[in-house]
């Protein structure tokens, strides 16, 4: 029999029969993957129906066990700018950016490569690591792409950050001149499961995005991609992401929180219960023991301070800082209060 560790782990067993409980088979399940082994997803969709409240303790207990041993106490920080804006042909139902909807997001074309790197030099002197350039759209033309090309080459003669982008679709050839200009990491979300795709995008598929990060995997490019929690997806469907993410084996998990914008078909969409919203971060973890698992876009919409504490030690090992795409965040200054308050330390 496994013995507890953690404080959660240890308040299950003190109300819960460790010989048979449910918590005994969460921390078995714990073993399985520090030892090297995946969950299948009969074990996940077990995790997902988890309610009782000391057996969610010794879930949040187990993956923070989990984070910490494939990642320290280390809290890895990523910066964004929105360098082209509202611009973006695809209908994605929960998108503030798309031409489909009328949303009062502010629409603009390429940012000048001066703003880039001024966003890019407030990030880094606050001890930020890692900065992507994001753009909206599904393709960047061949002039647009020269000139983002352009901003990560002087990024990586100007600052010491890590460079990331999120760029739209992108071929083969592109990839490689990325790679060449510095960059390190490309985003692209699958959103959802494949059995929810269809309900909140039509102009492009779900195998459309899968191909996406096939491409990028053979081009040697390291993978960022997660999903959006509370689009009206089932439990199940969340699980599904989690297994969908797999192959691409991504070096980072973003997991964004859906923010109902007016005037998006989900402007109405009712917020995710807290309890579910950290059970999936806890769930990706043991499905993605080794990924950067990210709180990012609508984190302080859906969680408290506390709760944005408690998924840092449940699961998440990184945070998206300093805004969003078309929204605030908070103040990078209260995130480093809270990574201090938790014992934690910035990634490098």
């Amino acid at each position: 029999m496994h013995k507890p560790e953690t404080p959660a782990e240890k308040i299950c067993f003190q109300t819960m029969n460790p010989t048979d409980s449910v918590c005994q088979t969460i921390l078995d399940l714990k073993i399985k993957v520090l030892a090297g082994a995946e969950p299948s997803f009969e074990e996940a969709m077990f995790l997902a129906g988890l309610e009782d409240p000391s057996a969610l303790e010794c879930l949040y207990g187990a993956a923070g066990a989990i984070t910490r041993h494939f990642h320290g106490k280390d809290v890895a920080l990523c910066s964004l700018i929105n360098a082209k804006s509202y611009l973006c042909p695809e209908d994605c139902g929960f998108c503030a950016q798309s031409l489909h909807y009328s949303t009062g997001a502010r629409q603009y074309g390429l940012v000048p490569a001066d703003e880039v790197l001024a966003a890019a030099t407030r990030a880094e002197a606050a001890g930020i690591r890692d900065f992507c350039i994001v753009t909206s759209g599904a393709e960047l033309t061949d002039e647009e792409f020269e000139r983002v090309l352009g901003m990560f080459r002087r990024l990586r003669r100007e600052t010491k950050l890590n460079l990331d982008g999120s760029l739209g679709w992108l071929e083969p050839e592109r990839i490689r001149k990325l790679r060449e200009a510095g960059v390190r990491r490309i985003n692209n979300n699958l959103q959802t499961s494949r059995e929810h795709y269809g309900k909140i995008v039509s102009t492009h598929s779900f195998d459309k995005r899968v191909e996406s990060l096939k491409g990028l995997q053979a081009g040697g490019m390291e993978i960022c991609a997660g999903g959006i929690l509370g689009l009206g997806e089932s439990r199940e469907d969340r699980v599904r992401l989690a297994f969908e993410l797999k192959p691409y084996s991504p070096h980072c998990i973003p997991i964004n929180l859906l923010d109902p914008r007016p005037g998006t078909p989900l402007a109405d969409q009712a917020p995710m219960a807290v309890t579910e919203i950290l059970k999936t971060v806890a769930i990706f973890r043991f499905i993605h023991p080794r990924a950067n698992i990210k709180l990012a876009g609508g984190r302080e919409k859906n969680l408290s301070p506390r709760d944005q504490e408690k998924a840092l030690q449940s699961g998440a090992n990184g945070l998206i800082v300093g805004g969003y795409l078309t929204s605030a965040g908070n103040p990078v200054s209260k995130d480093l209060e809270m990574i201090s308050r938790i014992g934690a330390s910035i990634g490098t």
